[in-house]
């Protein structure tokens, strides 16, 4: 056989022939050549044939042909022969011309070279010797004449590109593969999504569309269109010896440059241990980017292994020196190879068996890949190994259990890329009931609505949705329908004259989408339109009868949300006035509640925000109807909210009124509250960061805020409230005074501090009167400055089941902390050793000090879930136990602050590692029991397992059976605060 080759302007057409062939055969000849020259005989333990993963996606496609000419997506994972099930579908099938879109020049090389043998298919007997191999293009550049690129396509089988190539062509040359192709091929569909690839792919919308990969879905949110219609798992290709095992071996080194060098020397390591066992396996050394490439080979794999030869291969290197270092590479004298994203492109080397994965990928789909590319099963080649630092990650959620200290990886491989499809194939299942081609290319993926809506009740046993044609116009709007989840989708198009015209040429054009969402079972259905005034007509038409849900029971939509916070609140008056509506905000909220419980007056509008006892929560409704909150989500996400707030319209038992006598408000006050203060926080535009972003500087020292505490220094119910700011290093005081309706706070005690936030520097004292801290008393009110907010009614009693009393025999109740030197007779010290002795802790953590969570942390690891535990200690205000209330306003202050935390679990475990490394520096540790590599595997768990928080407060100046009212008034408070924002049980240990 002898390879025959023509030339047309810059590119070649290749075709394997007979020795005497001098000229290309003929397409339609060589296609007539497969008629009946294909087996579909299964690969079996003594035969050769097709694999099970490639007869599943060859018939998948044969079926879906026969019914469907919509885009069709086949997942196949990495190494089960996804390039040998294209060239099988094209000869089966007797396409005529195909095009083929891969993602970069090396895989089109690769890919074309494939379709010239046949791969293995003729050696397998999938195709009979008889037929004639296909005439293949490889297009590597524009052809300068359009006659040029009719030519190679109109004699060539297979046309091989990359989208890099194809996104320059004009719309013209585009319009030749349309006219004369047949089919579209996309091998690595994940790519589809991005901008270009759909561009280019809409154009070529009328040929048949195959989309291969073996990871369909992205981490930037954007989706294949295709319909999935055969996914392969990534288990059975483990099950069935594609992949091989993978050895996973986890680094901890924080320090970045010992963490590359550590990687390093692992692997080389691992390439040691697999030479001597008679194993040819290579390193891959993956960098993020070309800096970083070249950083490691000169720094560390050049300097320090330079006996193995490395080589560097990425883009700035030239193309004769890559492939002197691949040569190598495949010829064994180079063991180590330098790269950026060399498995993106199709390099197959399959002695490339070790990963020293520096810088990890951060999606999982290009992770499943990578990794798949080094679990292929190659005969005589052993295991894959991959190293990495698991150190300092910030990955996404899969990729974390991925990296975790003990993970499985020859488990979590499949069970990951299972979950993540099983996501796709969840909203897939809910747009596979609508008709995809009624949206114009455009996907019910794609669609993500503004999360609000208008209930409606009905007792109607079915819709007309034929109907729906009565309110819009077929020829400005698309629709789609899916009756099983009782769901209607209306995109329309909307052109209006423009105001400061009046010539017609010129029109605003608006796009509107409508939503409709029926649920027979309880009897409604619910609205989402960005045209407010369509809602009725829309209703009216698709029932006979359906009342909306208005009025008073709408703001039972706010039923279960504590410490409710109202942002607005609009009235309407009930009697003929000049002033028909009103809008209350900020401190007028009260007056707006007060007057909404009048008969001269109902609610129009409101939004408010508050706690559901998993943390915040906001939403808004209109007595008309309207319910919404901030949000943007996908279909299946708006209609589980919708499914949550019709539970609370349908329920008669709950009583509006009283949800708004409950609800905060916030006034004005002229003087300083007649209460005591016990806790002060940070002010609330802060509360959410949880990070090192807002710096405190000091000279040239600069602090982040979570290292420095903010606490009262003064307790009392009249005097000046005074605080401070500071750590062991540095410490301003600070008085707030209020009067005639004014705020300020002055410094009373200065070093120079300055904060930096958003671009600008303050002192402390000028940052405070801009944003002020927030304030807690005993009374359960909270000050801002000098808005004041009152809690309308008092918590319950505190629980006495929550008390418990331990012996502090031998401890000094004064000392609070036990430090670095672990005092014995400190109160933390005797903490730390019955928590030890119970054996139940797998972490034990002293966390005390300035920017603590708590003065303990310590973990519990159970079956199904993880406890995560706060601990505040305090010392007494006394020589002996007693009933001084003075002995809990601080500690109760520190148990609410700390449930910041619960925003982000994930932080807690964060802010321990950072912690624990700065004290490492001096040689020191804050752990009692466990390590790092703990609380990254905690970190992982915490992703799939329930976690549970508890808080406690410590305090041996507490009698347990001397506490007053008073003790009891600040402990139900602060037991209130946290049951009512994450649902956390408060736990006193006194004496």
């Amino acid at each position: 056989m002898r390879e025959v080759k023509m030339t047309v302007g810059n590119n070649h057409i290749f075709q394997i022939q007979d020795e005497s062939a001098t000229e290309l055969l003929p397409v339609d000849e060589i296609v007539e050549s497969w008629r009946n020259v294909f087996s579909f005989n299964a690969q079996g333990d003594d035969s050769t044939g097709l694999r099970p993963a490639q007869l599943g996606a060859i018939f998948s496609i044969k079926a879906h042909w026969i019914v469907s000419n919509e885009p069709a997506t086949i997942v196949m994972p990495t190494g089960t022969g996804k390039t040998e099930t294209m060239i099988a579908t094209i000869v089966s099938e007797m396409i005529n011309r195909t095009l083929i879109i891969v993602p970069s020049n090396l895989l089109r090389k690769q890919t074309a070279k494939k379709f010239l043998t046949f791969g293995i298919l003729q050696d397998i007997g999938a195709i009979n010797p008889s037929a004639l191999k296909p005439t293949v293009t490889a297009l590597i550049k524009t052809p300068k004449k359009i006659s040029d690129l009719e030519n190679i396509i109109t004699k060539s089988n297979v046309i091989v590109t990359t989208m890099s190539l194809l996104k320059k062509f004009s719309d013209d040359y585009l319009a030749i593969f349309v006219e004369h192709c047949d089919t579209l091929i996309v091998d690595e569909a994940h790519h589809i999504a991005a901008n270009t690839w759909t561009t280019v792919k809409y154009k070529l919308k009328k040929l048949k569309c195959l989309q291969f990969t073996a990871t369909p879905f992205r981490n930037d949110g954007k989706k294949i269109d295709g319909k999935i219609i055969y996914n392969f798992p990534l288990s059975m290709a483990q099950e069935q010896g594609y992949f091989q095992q993978i050895n996973f071996l986890p680094i901890l080194e924080f320090d970045e440059e010992k963490g590359d060098l550590s990687i390093a020397e692992a692997a080389v390591a691992q390439l040691k241990n697999d030479l001597k066992a008679g194993y040819n396996h290579i390193i891959l050394v993956r960098a993020k980017d070309k800096r970083s490439a070249d950083r490691l080979y000169h720094s560390i794999y050049y300097a320090h292994f330079a006996e193995y030869n490395p080589v560097l291969v990425h883009s700035d290197i030239s193309m004769a020196d890559r492939n002197i270092a691949l040569k190598a590479l495949r010829e064994g004298t180079s063991r180590i190879v330098v790269c950026v994203d060399m498995f993106g492109e199709g390099i197959d080397i399959p002695s490339l068996k070790i990963a020293a994965v520096h810088d990890k990928y951060k999606s999982l789909p290009i992770t499943l890949q990578f990794i798949g590319r080094f679990a292929r099963s190659n005969k005589g080649l052993g295991t894959a190994t991959v190293i990495t630092n698991i150190a300092n990650d910030d990955l996404n959620g899969s990729l974390q259990e991925l990296y975790a200290q003990d993970s499985d990886w020859n488990i979590l491989l499949h069970v990951l890329a299972s979950r993540e499809i099983n996501k796709e194939l969840s909203l897939q299942e809910l747009a596979q009931g609508f008709d995809t081609a009624s949206l114009h290319g455009m996907t019910i993926q794609q669609l993500q609505p503004k999360i609000s809506m208008i209930a409606y009740s009905t007792a109607e046993k079915k819709w007309n949705t034929a109907a729906i044609y009565n309110v819009f116009d077929p020829d400005k709007c698309f629709f789609t329908f899916n009756n099983t989840n009782g769901i209607i989708v209306i995109i329309e198009k909307l052109d209006s004259n423009i105001d400061w015209t009046s010539f017609k040429g010129i029109n605003d054009t608006n796009w509107h989408l409508h939503l409709i969402y029926w649920k027979p079972e309880i009897e409604a259905f619910f609205i989402n339109s960005t045209n407010k005034n369509i809602s009725d007509r829309i209703a009216n038409a698709l029932f006979n009868q359906s009342e909306r849900i208005s009025g008073e029971k709408v703001f039972r939509c706010l039923y279960g949300i504590k410490r409710l916070m109202l942002g607005t609140i609009g009235l309407k008056s009930a009697i003929d006035g000049p002033i028909r509506f009103r809008m209350f905000a900020g401190i007028d909220i009260g007056n707006g509640i007060a007057e909404s419980q009048k008969e001269t007056s109902f609610k129009s509008n409101l939004f408010g925000a508050g706690y559901s006892g998993n943390g915040k929560v906001s939403i808004g409704c209109s007595y008309k109807g309207r319910i919404w909150s901030k949000w943007v989500e996908s279909i299946d996400y708006w209609m589980d909210w919708c499914n949550d707030i019709a539970s609370r319209l349908q329920n008669d038992e709950i009583n509006t009124s009283q949800i708004f006598e409950g609800a905060l408000v916030p006034e004005i006050i002229y003087e300083r509250p007649l209460s005591v203060p016990y806790g002060i926080e940070w002010p609330i535009d802060l509360d959410l960061i949880i990070d090192n972003s807002i710096f405190i500087s000091h000279g040239f020292n600069n602090y982040s805020i979570y290292e420095l505490d903010i606490k009262l220094t003064a307790h009392s119910e009249t005097g000046s409230i005074q605080f401070s700011i500071g750590n062991s290093m540095v410490s301003e005081e600070y008085e707030l005074h209020i009067s005639n309706r004014r705020y300020e706070f002055k410094t009373i005690k200065t070093c120079g501090l300055i904060i930096k936030y958003r671009k600008r520097e303050y002192k402390l004292a000028e940052f405070f009167n801009e944003y002020p801290p927030r304030i807690k008393f005993v009374d359960q009110s909270m000050l801002e400055g000098n808005l004041l907010v009152k809690v309308s009614s008092m918590p319950p009693a505190f629980n006495m089941e929550r008390i418990l009393a331990w012996d502090w025999s031998g401890v000094d109740i004064h000392k609070e902390s036990q430090g670095i030197e672990r005092d014995k007779q400190s109160i933390q010290y005797r903490v730390m050793q019955n928590l030890i002795s119970s054996n139940k802790y797998c972490v034990l953590f002293d966390d005390d000090g300035a920017g603590e969570i708590a003065d303990i942390v310590s973990i519990i690891e159970e079956t199904d879930k993880i406890k995560i535990q706060f601990y505040h200690c305090k010392y007494a205000h006394g020589d002996h136990p007693g009933a001084r209330v003075a002995d809990l306003y601080e500690v109760c202050g520190q148990a609410e602050k700390s449930i910041k935390w619960c925003q982000e679990l994930s932080a807690i475990i964060e802010r321990l590692i950072r912690r624990e490394a700065f004290r490492s520096q001096s040689g020191g540790t804050r752990f009692e029991i466990g390590n790092l590599r703990k609380l990254r595997e905690i970190k992982n768990k915490m992703r799939i397992l329930h976690v549970q928080v508890e808080i406690f407060i410590v305090q041996p100046g507490v009698d347990s059976h001397a506490l007053t009212d008073d003790m009891l008034r600040i402990l139900s408070g602060t037991a209130a605060y946290l049951m009512d924002t994450y649902s956390i049980n408060l736990k006193v240990i006194c004496s």
